[in-house]
């Protein structure tokens, strides 16, 4: 879709404007990535830098795929410039990190031409080092952080079950029509305690679905039939969410951008799987409630 005459007329005054104040894009920001993730500002016409600048990174939006910027933020603390910025030309002379996946330093000491060519070592990684095959090691920062949770609002935050063991009902949908009274929430977790096998399970059942062409997939569990863990061992972060429930809080509607699956079971817990958006139910049962028909 062609953009209208207004928001070509603001991405020319707000391109000069972030030209005058700014200056040029810093490699590292990638204008496509944010606007994807940004579609307001892709709307507008806004220059994204400049919105990231101004604006986006006190939101705590990321500039690229590889750059996380609240967990940046929290080795930084409070700077003059945006954290992009920041880090090329201050962040990586001191070994602050871009995100949980890319260290800095390991880089560094790993490939000395890199730092012999002066080149910052997250701009090398993506123009060279990936293609070439050269390793990016994650970073020893926050080790034991599940950052899925970082700045999600507690009614944006569920457990399944709830409580002492039960059963729930969990439902891929190929399309659903949006529930107009639905709120929008920037990251909606799921977190499940559910065993090996229905771990894989899970994950399998996304990507069969995502794969083929079914109208609907459901996953019954019952975490009373046998031994189960106590804690979650699967969250499901949900980004860029329309999000219903129904009366009494049991059915839970979501129609997402995308789906991060983690892996909880391990000492430092990590994206296992990334799906892309789709609709989504999760049912939990009372005592003594059926399973849904098929």
């Amino acid at each position: 879709m062609s953009a209208s005459p207004l928001a070509r007329l603001v991405s020319l005054a707000t391109g000069a404007l972030r030209r005058a104040v700014i200056g040029r894009v810093p490699k590292l920001f990638d204008a496509a990535y944010y606007r994807e993730r940004n579609p307001g500002v892709a709307h507008s016409g806004l220059d994204p830098f400049l919105h990231y600048a101004w604006l986006g990174a006190r939101r705590d939006r990321n500039p690229s795929a590889d750059f996380d910027t609240a967990f940046y933020r929290r080795q930084s603390g409070w700077t003059r410039l945006d954290p992009v910025r920041h880090y090329q030309r201050i962040g990586a002379a001191q070994g602050l990190d871009p995100s949980p996946g890319f260290s800095t330093s390991l880089y560094l000491a790993r490939y000395p031409d890199v730092v012999a060519a002066g080149i910052n070592p997250l701009l090398h990684f993506r123009t060279d080092g990936r293609r070439e095959g050269r390793e990016a090691s994650p970073s020893p920062i926050e080790p034991d952080r599940l950052r899925a949770l970082d700045g999600v609002a507690e009614d944006h935050n569920r457990t399944l079950p709830e409580a002492g063991g039960g059963r729930f009902v969990l439902t891929l949908l190929r399309d659903s029509p949006l529930d107009r009274a639905a709120e929008f929430a920037p990251r909606f977790c799921l977190q499940l305690c559910v065993d090996g096998v229905e771990y894989d399970a899970l994950l399998d059942a996304f990507r069969a679905f995502e794969a083929g062409s079914q109208a609907a997939l459901t996953l019954e569990i019952d975490t009373g039939a046998g031994p189960h863990p106590p804690m979650p061992t699967q969250l499901l972060a949900f980004e860029r969410c329309f999000l219903s429930r129904s009366g009494d809080g049991r059915v839970l509607g979501l129609r997402y951008a995308e789906l991060r699956a983690w892996d909880l079971r391990l000492k430092r817990p990590g994206v296992a799987a990334v799906f892309r958006g789709g609709h989504f139910s999760a049912r939990s049962l009372a005592e003594g409630e059926g399973w849904p028909a098929a």
